[in-house]
């Protein structure tokens, strides 16, 4: 019941222009590689005036962290319970390799842009 209200709650302040959107970015131990990502998306939110928080986790921690989210990026395929949690929450997954290879980069920023604008 909490998670179905708090996504309303989300909702309701996205329409009136005061919630900001959370974009979390999780990788084994929430520091370098999620760090790395999550700085690449911040920089690339940032240059188009997107406004998104942007915050590195460790996966350990991702079901805790996921309710208050509304897009995950993963680094490592997630497993099917919180690729779950995430589908029953109604957040975003997407890839985060593609910022650290370069290849795809664009299309799944582009992808995230519009995960926000919803």
């Amino acid at each position: 019941m909490q998670s179905k209200l708090l996504i309303v709650l989300r909702i309701i302040l996205n329409r009136w222009g005061v919630y900001m959107k959370k974009l979390i970015v999780a990788c084994g131990s929430g520091v370098a590689t999620s760090t790395t990502i999550a700085e690449k998306i911040k920089s690339r939110l940032e240059s188009k005036n997107v406004n998104c928080q942007v915050e590195a986790v460790d996966y350990k921690s991702i079901m805790s962290e996921l309710p208050g989210a509304d897009i995950y990026v993963y680094i490592a395929k997630p497993d099917d319970e919180v690729l779950s949690e995430a589908e029953r929450l109604n957040i975003a997954v997407f890839p985060g390799v593609p910022f650290l290879t370069g290849m795809g980069a664009d299309d799944v920023f582009d992808k995230i842009c519009e995960a926000i604008a919803k």
